[in-house]
């Protein structure tokens, strides 16, 4: 009865506003009263208009709230829709319309006629078979118990075990969820229980076509993409959780370039950790190449990576702030004749003491906790600046790396 109601409402809500934009209320009323059939106009005229009377509204004129509950609405509409076009996609298919009209199948048609992509027409004629075989799935979708999205993970559940579907499908539809998250939860409980070797068969594939491919392009920038099995898929998103809190009101970035930063991150934190593994004697490490005048920020001379990638002097410049330095010493024809012991550019007790002085980074709106950020020098000690607490501040890398591209909006624990 709730749902009924609900529907009604809504109804109402969309009347009402039709009646606002149309002063000729006998043209939307064969629509509003559902007398499609027994007035003269047809269903698609009908539907047209409603359309056309949505169309007419000034939605800037309108609150927010107003074009937010007609959203909800709509998709009610949008979802009764959807019902009867899988009806009658499945009575075309049973009848084989296909044939009558000259086409070698439903979906041929819905290619030809409606302008579909093979894949859309493919995927709806899947689920009107679905529709037309489980009905009580079918008419729980009907009268909106569950949504369209729910439906259609019901319906591909039937697809992939259709002969242990029918005595499970009453109840499914009871304890589907209210998202569809819930649903997909529910019915992965639901497939380990029943299709164990199915279940593990699944997780062989997953495993076969892990992958990670990369390629560097001419400018430095690497591309690449990847699939995980789906527990090694869990393990990296919460690592990159971990290391992506919400962003703050001045962080303009987007999502997923937070994410490439907080890969940037969990790269270098395993690079940093002590307990990493060595490779050739030394713990793994990224070598840069630079001479003075990079250092200082003059670029054309030496400012590369061990693998002969020219960085930037900037980069170069973010680097140094909080690094280890070797000096090599060299003659004329670039032999190396002097090799200096490696030193850090920050001790560790100075990085402890600013760490305890500044907690987070110091950039304006941004907490990211120490572990996080990078020793940043006020002035480079390139260009003179000391070492010291005084000319030190935290900063995240995000941050780090706006700093040295000249973006000067920083605070710190102690108006820095």
């Amino acid at each position: 009865m709730l749902l009924m109601l609900s529907v009604a409402e809504s109804q109402v809500g969309l009347a009402e506003r039709i009646r606002r934009n149309f002063s000729d209320l006998a043209r939307c009323r064969p629509f509003l009263s559902h007398s499609v059939c027994k007035s003269g106009m047809g269903k698609g005229d009908a539907l047209g208009l409603a359309i056309r009377c949505l169309e007419a509204e000034d939605l800037d004129e309108q609150p927010v709230e107003s074009v937010g509950e007609s959203l909800v609405q709509l998709e009610g509409y949008v979802q009764q829709l959807e019902v009867e076009r899988s009806r009658r996609i499945a009575s075309f298919d049973v009848r084989e319309g296909h044939k009558v009209l000259g086409y070698t199948s439903v979906i041929a048609f819905l290619k030809g006629m409606c302008r579909m992509s093979g894949g859309r027409a493919k995927h709806l004629v899947s689920v009107a078979r679905a529709a037309h075989r489980f009905r009580s799935t079918f008419l729980s979708w009907k009268y909106g118990q569950i949504s369209t999205d729910q439906a259609q993970q019901l319906f591909k559940a039937s697809e992939q075990l259709p002969d242990k579907y029918p005595d499970a499908e009453p109840v499914l539809l009871e304890i589907v969820g209210d998202t569809p998250d819930e649903t997909r939860r529910i019915l992965d409980y639901w497939r380990h229980s029943v299709d164990k070797p199915g279940v593990l068969i699944e997780e062989e594939l997953q495993l076969a076509r892990r992958r990670l491919d990369f390629s560097r392009k001419a400018n430095g920038m690497i591309d690449g993409e990847f699939s995980l099995p789906a527990a090694a898929g869990e393990t990296f998103i919460t690592a990159l959780d971990a290391v992506m809190p919400p962003p703050s009101a001045s962080d303009t970035r987007t999502s997923c370039q937070r994410r490439a930063d907080a890969l940037e991150d969990l790269s270098r934190s395993f690079l940093e950790g002590t307990e990493s593994s060595e490779v050739g004697g030394e713990k793994p490490h990224l070598n840069i190449h630079v001479d003075l005048d990079a250092l200082r920020g003059l670029a054309g001379g030496l400012h590369e990576t061990e693998s002969g990638h020219v960085l930037t002097v900037e980069a170069v410049r973010r680097f140094a702030c909080d690094s280890s330095l070797h000096r090599l010493v060299m003659n004329a024809e670039s032999e190396i004749i002097d090799v200096g012991r490696r030193t850090r550019v920050i001790p560790a007790a100075l990085r402890r003491a600013v760490i305890a002085r500044d907690r987070h980074c110091t950039y304006k709106g941004c907490d990211r906790p120490a572990r996080w950020c990078d020793v940043h020098h006020k002035i480079h000690w390139a260009d003179g600046g000391e070492t010291c607490l005084d000319n030190l501040c935290l900063l995240c890398r995000f941050h780090h790396t706006l700093i040295h591209q000249q973006v000067d909006d920083l605070v710190g624990a102690r108006s820095i």
